[in-house]
């Protein structure tokens, strides 16, 4: 159960305190059935009058807070617990009796939820003595227990009072969203009140659910937009004093300042509650991504990325992947792009056993077909997240639209291709059966032999593209580190052995590692060198200039490394050109 069920009987001790309490139950009973009389009672339009019983019930239902409060701030008053435990058990059963219940006296109960004060001073006392310590665990207690019993109320409300439901349930998502205070667990069992009770109880709990969580997301994209300036310039003040401490920036979506902090905390749970709901109800995801890309709400909308794993992984467990990526994708507009793109990165599997469903693949295709750009092109990034599952053999004719993309997409091509191969980095994998073409994926040897073997001119990319594509994958050393270069080259190597040409960025990447990685130097001039004489490279004009140029360079070379024995097994007219060109010093 979500919370535990309330006291049927009244509490009792040996002062008579149950019949006290009874008394007062009465009494109060007798003054707000009055106070209902004279409201309901045609009086000449008196107003006042017709205020009468909605002020009796706020003043009950204050007083009941009011003793609460008292006890939560001296928890060692027993007098004081005795008198707020006593309200606190009647407050059910009195609201349970009475004729009406306005939406303040609601607001009122809720406030019972805010008992975050006694919560800290329980981890105050527990430094001190153990009498201290057991008297504030005990007030904690007592006080989370009436914070249950007021959604208890809240939940008994919204299930026998049609007039005030949408109230009952607007106090109730406050709570759970965080906007009205409450501690930690209130606010988690909250919204398993919410989710998990009141949602599924009937079409217009539900309905109202829906409405209240769309409000709590309409006050936190107006908290983001009101606090955007605020933010961005904590942010920019920080990234200046991490830049002068020479301080690496954090990830995107971590704050980048205290006040921003403050405000994802703020507005993150009713993000997660309004995911919740969009699970059941996946057409609201169009509220939260029309929202969050509203002008100044980048704190939501960080808020929303943060979170997207989990609704991402919830959607497409209860509707299929695939359906729920077509869905989102029909709903999401040009500006909301970014949010889609999020969608759909966060929907294929994180597991490297698990690949993405051709279902989903071909749901990816579909929505880069639905969504070209302006210039009629289709856009790579609504299949990038579905590149790891995607046939080796498709991703080779994708390799050129990923190269004509700009950098930092294409580095994010590569890196998708070959996220569930890091065991095959260093491999180039043959097809089991070449006619069939199943191999899924590319290694990170695999995309280097495909980059240079790249017909550039054929697909309508210029030369400088194509060498600028080699050159980042050559820089970035994380993932093209020295042996998986070395696998390439060796690759390339020996299939020019076997008779086919050498690609034409060949001899160039050789010369730019001999640059970048000495630890390479040794089997350059004792392997490499010497296989390209065998495989008689110079009868290709460009790639011998490339292999003259390499040889110089390594000719001198440190530690005893030299390309003098490659240069010593060149035909005697090819060593007459080598050393014309390059004299022996």
């Amino acid at each position: 159960d979500l919370v535990p069920k309330l006291q049927t009987s009244l509490p009792s001790d040996d002062n008579g305190s149950s019949s006290t309490a009874l008394a007062a139950s009465a009494l109060s009973t007798r003054v707000l059935n009055e106070a209902y009389v004279c409201s309901v009672v045609d009086d000449g339009g008196d107003t006042e009058q017709k205020k009468r019983y909605g002020e009796c019930l706020d003043v009950y239902v204050s007083s009941v807070v009011s003793a609460c409060d008292s006890a939560n701030k001296k928890p060692n008053d027993n007098e004081k617990k005795r008198i707020a435990t006593n309200a606190a058990s009647l407050l059910p059963h009195q609201l349970g009796a009475a004729p009406s219940i306005t939406p303040s006296a609601l607001n009122l109960v809720g406030s019972l939820c805010d008992i975050d004060e006694v919560s800290k001073k329980a981890v105050k006392t527990s430094r001190q003595s153990i009498a201290e310590s057991a008297a504030g665990h005990a007030a904690k207690a007592a006080a989370e227990k009436r914070a249950t019993a007021a959604l208890l109320i809240l939940r008994d409300v919204a299930f026998q009072r049609d007039a005030v439901r949408g109230s009952a349930i607007d106090c109730a998502v406050s709570i759970a969203s965080g906007r009205l205070p409450a501690s930690a667990p209130i606010e988690d069992k909250a919204l398993k009140l919410v989710m998990n009770v009141i949602f599924p109880k009937n079409s217009d709990c539900a309905s109202k659910v829906m409405e209240s969580a769309t409000k709590e997301l309409e006050f936190a994209t107006q908290y983001a937009i009101d606090n955007h300036d605020e933010i961005e310039k904590a942010n920019k003040v920080n990234a200046r004093k991490k830049e002068k401490l020479g301080h690496v920036s954090k990830s995107p979506l971590q704050p980048q300042s205290e006040e921003e902090k403050i405000a994802l905390d703020r507005v993150r749970k009713p993000v997660v509650l309004i995911m919740a709901l969009c699970v059941r109800r996946p057409e609201k995801i169009k509220d939260i991504m029309e929202m969050s890309c509203r002008d100044g709400a980048n704190v939501l909308a960080k808020a929303v990325k943060t979170n997207m794993p989990k609704l991402a992984k919830a959607a497409a467990a209860k509707h299929g992947a695939a359906t729920i990526a077509l869905k989102v994708a029909d709903m999401a507009s040009e500006k909301e792009t970014p949010l889609l793109l999020c969608f759909l990165d966060n929907l294929a599997p994180a597991s490297d056993k698990t690949m993405p469903s051709q279902e989903l693949i071909d749901a990816c295709y579909e929505i880069q077909k639905n969504r070209p750009g302006d210039d009629g092109i289709l856009d790579t990034r609504y299949i990038i997240p579905v590149l790891s599952g995607m046939k080796r053999h498709d991703l080779v004719h994708k390799l050129p639209d990923f190269v004509r993309e700009g950098d930092e997409t294409f580095k994010t091509c590569l890196r998708r291709m070959s996220e569930r191969l890091s065991r095959y980095a260093l491999i180039f994998r043959d097809e089991p059966d070449p006619a069939e073409k199943n191999l899924r994926g590319m290694s990170s040897c695999e995309q280097m032999v495909y980059l240079h073997h790249l017909d550039f001119n054929a697909v309508g990319l210029p030369q400088k593209r194509y060498l600028d594509a080699i050159r980042l994958c050559l820089e970035d050393d994380g993932v093209f580190n020295d042996r998986i270069i070395q696998a390439a080259l060796d690759y390339m190597s020996g299939k020019f052995l076997e008779g086919e040409a050498l690609p034409l960025a060949y001899m160039r990447t050789i010369i730019l590692t001999c640059s970048k990685h000495e630890s390479l130097h040794s089997w350059i001039c004792h392997v490499l060198l010497p296989r390209l004489v065998e495989g008689k490279v110079y009868s290709d004009k460009r790639q011998w200039e490339g292999w003259m140029r390499c040889a110089k360079m390594l000719e001198n070379g440190d530690h005893g490394v030299s390309s003098l024995e490659a240069v010593q097994k060149l035909p005697e007219e090819q060593l007459k050109t080598y050393r014309a060109k390059y004299p022996k010093a």
